[in-house]
């Protein structure tokens, strides 16, 4: 069976302090056999801390490393790209500049908020909150130019003030927008990330089961498995959960990506 995480970052993203060779050993011990690293870049990012990238020479060259130094783990280079609207030709720039295996499309800012951030929720109601945030993911699906697949749809949800069980954005807060969503992504042929990391702080996956449902009803066939890790502790988070979660779902197939060629593989456990 397949171990394939395709959302780690190191401590070449600003926000993660963790080596490469720290992450190969503790993908062994976990059982994960592929690791794809997704650094953050977020031009322009309202915090400066944010607004730091890899520096790709360094980075591409830490890989090669630790691929020759741990060949029973696949190592692959990704991209988590933060979008930011404005500044999309200076990304897709940047992105066309650099050899990479995969392409995530995040979404982190809502009006120039990052959604993780208390201000994001201040003065809103839930609804509210959310329907703004499904907006923004939904012009960034339609209108960034090339991607692979789409990460965490429900990341407003993954830090916001409420109790965990209603943390998770559900398909019923936004549902125009959502479907209008998955059906871009479906049609495309592009794959949906379960991000396991919403495990950790609430009770569902990002997205959890009734928007995977909502995607295999638009005809979506792939998704991604991404633990969202930042430390060598939570490699492969629960993928059998989400796998399990993803197949009662009626999706069948999850996706990889090598040279930005899919290659799916079955999620059946």
């Amino acid at each position: 069976m397949l171990m394939a995480d395709c959302h780690v970052h190191s401590r070449h993203s600003f926000d993660s302090t963790t080596p490469l060779d720290a992450i190969c050993a503790a993908a062994l011990a976990a059982g994960v056999s592929e690791v794809c690293l997704t650094e953050h870049i977020e031009p322009h990012h309202p915090y400066p801390s944010c607004d730091v990238p890899p520096v790709y020479d360094e980075w591409l060259a830490d890989i090669a490393r630790a691929q020759e130094a741990f060949p029973q783990i696949t190592l692959l280079a990704g991209i988590e790209i933060g979008d930011n609207p404005p500044f999309r030709e200076e990304i897709y720039r940047t992105l066309d500049g650099v050899t990479l295996d995969y392409r995530l499309l995040s979404m982190h800012l809502v009006d120039n908020v990052d959604a993780y951030d208390p201000a994001f929720f201040e003065g809103r109601t839930r609804r509210e909150a959310y329907v703004s945030y499904a907006k923004a993911k939904l012009e960034g699906v339609l209108h960034f130019k090339d991607y692979d697949a789409v990460a965490h749809l429900g990341f407003c949800g993954k830090f916001a003030p409420y109790p965990q069980q209603e943390r998770p954005l559900r398909w019923q807060d936004a549902p125009d927008h959502i479907d209008l969503l998955l059906r871009h992504i479906a049609h495309n042929g592009r794959a949906l990330e379960i991000n396991t990391s919403g495990l950790r702080r609430m009770d569902s996956t990002i997205p959890g089961w009734d928007i995977l449902r909502r995607f295999a009803e638009m005809g979506g066939e792939f998704v991604t498995l991404g633990s969202d890790s930042h430390s060598t502790d939570t490699l492969g988070y629960r993928f059998d959960d989400a796998r399990r979660c993803a197949v009662s779902a009626g999706i069948r197939w999850g996706v990889r990506y090598v040279a930005r060629n899919p290659q799916p593989y079955p999620l059946d456990i």
